[in-house]
């Protein structure tokens, strides 16, 4: 009895080692698992995550005229999307038109659009390359900014000017004239407390216009002209620019480019621009709502 009972013991004293020794191989395994396991889910989730890029703001040129429902696809995405900022360019008459205020379409629809947190309004004036009538430019800037105390409502107002026709190639005298109107957008109390201003060249311009803009369209063309030009390579070769001062628009874009190829023509250029229209429209394509319009707003907000 003596030589047995200790020998019970040392064997469930071994027993419980052995358990131990189990448990302990388990964990050292579950550890080395998630080690190896965890990173790459980490890893591609984050890709997934951030796959299409530095996000970037929808330009719209809203030519569309505001009867009742005209605007709604664009109201649509834009409460559906409200991660998505939006820069919405207005243009009641080429410019704000005749009168101190625009027609009863207008005065009902902008302040609908305004009240969208995500939403930066634009006023439309042209410049002719910088050869129109400064003292004509000069009317429909401040024909904008009074808006708000014309109409007494303060959502009827836009946050600052789309200067469309600017130019491309550089004289002292087009600098000059751009940075005037600059000065006195900014300098107006009607646009808001941050007034923005845009330029449209429609091309590559001089850098040395770049500073006169919050942002500048160096693009408007067609895709195949995209492709021809080297897609994104012509917007990264700008001299002293990044793409915060950038906004392409590309339109005509074949049918066929859907799916996974409208998501990476997507992606390529939010990578360059950080404003951004694409449409499928071939014509119009101001002045209505293409059917991928929905997708490609879609694109820009993942």
């Amino acid at each position: 009895m003596s030589t047995t009972a200790p020998e019970k013991h040392v064997s469930k004293r071994g027993c419980l080692k052995s358990r131990r020794s189990r448990i302990v191989l388990a964990v050292v395994i579950f550890i080395v698992v998630l080690a190896a396991v965890i990173p790459p889910v980490v890893v591609t989730t984050l890709r997934k995550k951030n796959s299409m890029g530095p996000k970037s703001k929808v330009f719209v040129p809203l030519y569309v005229y505001p009867a009742p429902g005209a605007w709604t696809p664009l109201e649509e995405v834009i409460s559906a999307h409200p991660d998505v900022n939006f820069t919405v360019v207005i243009n009641p008459g080429s410019g704000p038109g005749p009168n101190a205020l625009p027609d009863a379409n207008y005065t009902r629809e902008v302040p609908n659009l305004a009240s969208h947190a995500n939403v930066r309004l634009l006023g439309y004036v042209h410049t002719t390359y910088a050869t129109r009538n400064v003292s004509l430019v000069r009317k429909d800037i401040e024909t904008y900014a009074a808006w708000p105390s014309a109409s007494s409502n303060p959502d009827l107002a836009v946050r600052g000017i789309f200067f469309d026709e600017t130019p491309q190639q550089y004289s002292p005298h087009s600098l000059a004239y751009l940075q005037n109107l600059t000065d006195l957008t900014k300098g107006l109390n009607g646009f808001g407390p941050d007034p923005f201003v845009m330029h449209n060249p429609g091309a590559v311009p001089d850098s040395r216009y770049l500073p006169t803009a919050d942002s500048t369209v160096v693009f408007e063309e067609t895709y195949t002209t995209f492709q021809e030009r080297h897609g994104a390579r012509l917007l990264t070769a700008i001299p002293e620019s990044n793409r915060t001062q950038l906004c392409a628009v590309i339109h005509s874009v074949p049918s066929t480019v859907d799916g996974s190829k409208l998501r990476g023509l997507v992606k390529q250029v939010r990578s360059v621009a950080d404003e951004v229209f694409i449409t499928h429209l071939s014509s119009d394509y101001y002045a209505s709502f293409g059917t991928k319009w929905a997708e490609f707003v879609s694109l820009m907000a993942a």
